[in-house]
């Protein structure tokens, strides 16, 4: 039964659940499913497709899931926007990018990329608008003297 589209080297494929190629093509009946991308991502699809099952917002804006050497996800969501996963621990990751989410709206925020990949913090690259907007904002800022007022 069809899975997933599958998409290496250029070619997009339909893959079972056990990331079988089905059809070396897509039939447009099939445009929807979920597309996984790189070397082994056929084989991995379930076990992402899986996590992001429990985050239906979430899933729902996930244009493609993207597997990097092998060994970790980056999800691509509609807007743009890439999440790096890490290795190990993806749905405490995906629970925490969802809270914020919830939380900040960090979603749609102005920003390029949220990296997940270290347990102990969340970095987030600004879009180069936002990053210039804030600079400027940060050179109007007079300095805090130091010491008080003596």
């Amino acid at each position: 039964e069809a899975f997933a589209l599958w998409q290496q080297a250029g070619r997009v494929s339909v893959v079972a659940g056990d990331g079988t190629v089905l059809e070396p093509y897509v039939n447009p009946r099939l445009i929807r499913l979920p597309l996984v991308v790189g070397v082994g991502a056929a084989a991995r699809a379930q076990e992402i497709l899986t996590l992001l099952e429990r985050y239906p917002d979430l899933r729902d804006q996930v244009r493609a899931a993207v597997l990097i050497a092998e060994r970790r996800w980056n999800l691509r969501l509609r807007n743009g926007l890439d999440i790096r996963l890490p290795e190990t621990a993806v749905e405490q990751a995906l629970a925490t990018l969802v809270g914020l989410d919830r939380d900040k709206k960090l979603l749609s925020r102005d920003i390029v990329l949220v990296d997940l990949r270290l347990p102990d913090r969340v970095t987030v690259q600004l879009s180069e608008a936002a990053a210039a907007q804030r600079a400027e904002a940060l050179k109007d800022k007079k300095p805090a003297k130091k010491g008080g007022a003596a």
